[in-house]
């Protein structure tokens, strides 16, 4: 038998080769498993099995150059690549099967059979690619322990690779590489055994010897392998780190999703999330009772508007770690938007429980907040559900805390109040007309109604003031004293005033049209209107759409809201007058303005309120003497008198001897539709001419 040799410099290249695949592919499982289901895992998988297998491979070819006999030896190139396909191929399968989940212990056994047949079926297609003549001869018990090594190698890596895939970072990499060691020693060994098993006969000659060099084609050969696994490391490894920053990004955008950026609290979005799984809990039988506590502030608004919003911010924070410290280790607390939180309290199997959570909530404001310069107190409104009892579902908790909460807001404040199911009518009825507002101006609900102005000395027709109808199609005739807030409230009165103006100038352009005397019509303005940068403005583009000169228009803001804010309220005053607009203060007496605002505004004329009207009459009021004062005041700074709400005759006759200009009421004319007014107006209109006839 022909006696071989080894080069031991290439036998330590081929064991370096199989521990630098067996790295890359330790780091291919663990990248490859992190992609989950995801499209690219496939184009990790072929281009991980090409470096895999060439690496396997790689390791065998070159561990077959160290190998040399006292003759030429050389290798069919053919043979070769389908031992290079083998190899790709069993890599391919190795990755697939470890990546996919967790991997069974009977499973990896009979997959480790599989691969270890196909690295020993690799190994030996190389072996005959030599090309020997006579074959060559193997010694079937070395060739048997060759391929059992192979196998339980196998075994051994797919077990390390599926254990270490999930390795958290840190050490990772140290454990990768003591276990890369173990796996390339396992896959040399497998080799040289199967090496150890050939043997050559004396006159054996090699038919694919071609006279290359063997230690040229063993650093081609292994460069190009390490070129080719250092390149997927290192787009492994950049992938890796993407991967990481951007699951980096996804939480920190998911915690931007669920959580409040203020407070740091969870936001409504994961509220919803853990009542939903509480819900989910009780309904399987394992999960018990649990309360929502609706948590709104009175009177915030006035900390952000007197000392700004960074300050009213401060506040919120404060609050949010003032109540986390009184709450129970296992309740949320939720940020719902504003200065509106929630709490969700489980385990609350009675309304006495959910009471000593409210009283500890209630304990959380017993502290002044400091604000700058001073110590200012706050105090909440507490609205509590209780599920199952007051709802089945998030949005029916939610809403009946709400109502509660409402509840304890319109009673005095700074409570917490049980939802009750009346409760739930006059919340569902607000909801309503907030919610059909914008139906309302759309779908032409609304209507005007008109009540003239009287002289107060001949009862003519001096002009009339436009109230606003709604007649919403399932509730009714909704009266603007109860739509009105609501519109405010919710910032609709822009669109709902807009309405107004608009269909007071329709009219007048139509009653002209029709051949009517054009009569001055009063608005009302509110106060957000009056704040609106655009009013003016606004306005104008509506009375010049219709043709409708501004002077037939008397807008009419109340003193209270006039003395909101004095300085802005006599800018827009002045606005207005000087396009020509008429400018009137209603419910005067109400309020808290002083001479000199008063002679500022330069308003043109000034509505008692109704209530010094009512009691005008009486002898021991005195609101003869108020009314008398109002109207000596306004005839001194040259504006109209309107007295509001004349009901009775002896109320006419007092206002005519106090010198009242005009008078508005039942006694003379109640609120009535445009037809009844245009008729009054043209039954004045012949009364008035009649004299001239006889």
């Amino acid at each position: 038998m022909l006696q071989g040799s080894y080069s031991y410099p290439l036998v330590f290249a081929s064991l370096f080769i199989a521990t630098i695949a067996s790295y890359t592919t330790l780091d291919l499982v663990g990248r490859i498993s992190a992609l989950g289901k995801s499209a690219y895992r496939v184009y990790w998988l072929i281009g991980g099995a090409i470096a895999m297998g060439l690496g396997i491979w790689s390791m065998h070819f070159v561990g077959m150059l160290s190998f040399s006999l006292p003759i030429p030896l050389g290798y069919d190139p053919t043979i070769t690549f389908y031992s290079l396909l083998i190899a790709c191929g069993v890599s391919y399968f190795a990755l697939d099967l470890v990546t996919r989940g967790q991997l069974s212990f009977a499973r990896m056994t009979v997959s480790g059979v599989l691969m270890g047949l196909g690295i020993a079926s690799m190994h030996y297609t190389g072996m005959a690619a030599l090309r020997m003549q006579p074959e060559i001869d193997y010694t079937v018990t070395i060739l048997i322990a060759s391929v059992l090594i192979a196998i339980v190698a196998s075994i051994a890596a797919l077990w390390l690779a599926n254990a270490l895939r999930t390795t958290q970072p840190g050490l990772l990499w140290l454990h990768r590489l003591g276990a890369a060691l173990l796996m390339g020693l396992a896959i040399t060994g497998m080799h040289y055994t199967g090496m150890a098993a050939a043997k050559f006969p004396t006159d054996s000659i090699c038919r694919a010897a071609n006279g290359i060099s063997t230690n040229w084609l063993a650093l081609s050969v292994g460069g190009t392998t390490l070129s080719i696994l250092a390149i997927t490391m290192v787009l492994s490894v950049l992938d890796a780190r993407l991967q990481l920053r951007t699951n980096v990004f996804v939480k920190r955008l998911q915690h931007q999703a669920t959580h409040d950026g203020l407070t740091g609290l969870p936001n409504r979005v994961l509220l919803a999330e853990r009542i939903d799984s509480a819900i989910a809990r009780h309904n399987s039988q394992s999960g018990t009772p649990f309360a929502v506590f609706f948590i709104d502030l009175d009177g915030f608004k006035t900390i952000n508007d007197s000392f700004g919003h960074n300050i009213g911010d401060a506040v919120l924070k404060d609050l949010a770690q003032r109540l986390q410290a009184v709450m129970r280790k296992d309740d949320m607390l939720a940020r719902f938007g504003g200065d509106e939180f929630i709490v969700l309290a489980e385990g609350v199997t009675d309304d006495t429980a959910a009471v000593r959570i409210a009283e500890k909530l209630l304990s959380s404001f017993k502290t002044g907040f400091k604000l700058p310069g001073i110590e200012m107190g706050l105090s909440p409104s507490i609205g509590i559900a209780i599920f199952p009892r007051d709802g089945d579902n998030i949005d029916t908790l939610l809403s009946h805390a709400d109502a509660a909460m409402y509840q304890v807001k319109t009673s005095g404040r700074n409570n917490y109040r049980f939802f009750e199911v009346e409760m739930n009518v006059a919340t569902l009825r607000l909801v309503t007309i907030q919610q059909g507002l914008q139906a309302a101006v759309r779908e032409n609900q609304l209507f005007l109604h008109y009540q003239p102005k009287f002289n107060c000395i001949d009862n003519s027709i001096q002009g009339a003031e436009a109230l606003l109808r709604w007649q919403h199609p399932e509730l009714g005739l909704i009266s603007p004293a109860e739509f009105i807030p609501i519109a405010e409230k919710s910032g609709q009165i822009i669109s709902v005033g807009q309405w107004v103006i608009e269909q007071v100038c329709r009219e007048l352009s139509e009653w002209r049209a029709a051949g009517h005397a054009m009569i001055r019509i009063a608005i009302n303005l509110s106060l957000v209107q009056l704040r609106s940068p655009s009013l003016v403005q606004d306005i104008l583009t509506i009375t010049g759409r219709y043709g409708v000169p501004p002077e037939m228009l008397m807008l009419e803001i109340t003193e209270s809201a006039a003395m909101e804010n004095a300085e802005e309220t006599r800018s827009t005053v002045d606005k207005l007058k000087s396009v020509g607009f008429m400018l009137a203060i209603d419910d005067f007496g109400t309020g808290y303005s002083s001479l000199s605002h008063l002679q500022d505004f330069g308003v043109h004329q000034m509505k008692v309120d109704r209530a010094f009207i009512k009691t005008l009459t009486r002898e021991e009021g005195r609101s003869r003497s108020i009314v008398s004062a109002i109207i000596g005041l306004a005839h001194a700074l040259e504006m109209e008198v309107v007295a509001e709400g004349v009901e009775t005759r002896a109320q006419l006759d007092v206002l005519q001897e106090l010198r009242c200009d005009q008078t508005q009421g039942f006694l003379l004319a109640r609120p009535m539709p445009k037809e009844e007014f245009l008729q009054l107006l043209e039954a004045a209109r012949h009364a008035s001419a009649q004299p001239e006839q006889v």
